[in-house]
């Protein structure tokens, strides 16, 4: 499964979804460019917190992909948990 930056500071958009338009992403997307599309399931990251599963879809008002996460695909890195953070349960589903 394909793997996107993302950062829980671009979003949510629309209560639901995730921006994909820091340079990190853009750049994790450039390889995969041809293969983007709508309902697309790939993995969003922060490195070294989290990372769970995602739908992709392109916001026209925005000109940009976003990820919808998936419930119940999220990955806290225990270097998160070791540090005392607690995964946010009220995260976009």
């Amino acid at each position: 499964m394909h793997r996107i930056y993302f950062d829980t500071n671009e979003g949510p958009v629309g209560n639901d979804r995730y921006g994909l338009w820091l340079d990190a992403s853009l750049k994790d997307m450039e390889p995969i460019a041809d293969q983007l599309h709508d309902g697309l399931r790939v993995v969003i990251y922060m490195t070294g917190e989290l990372e769970m599963q995602a739908t992709l879809e392109f916001d026209k008002a925005l000109n940009a992909w976003t990820a919808r996460p998936i419930a119940g695909t999220i990955v806290i890195y225990a270097e998160t948990h070791s540090r005392g953070e607690k995964a946010d349960d009220d995260a976009p589903a």
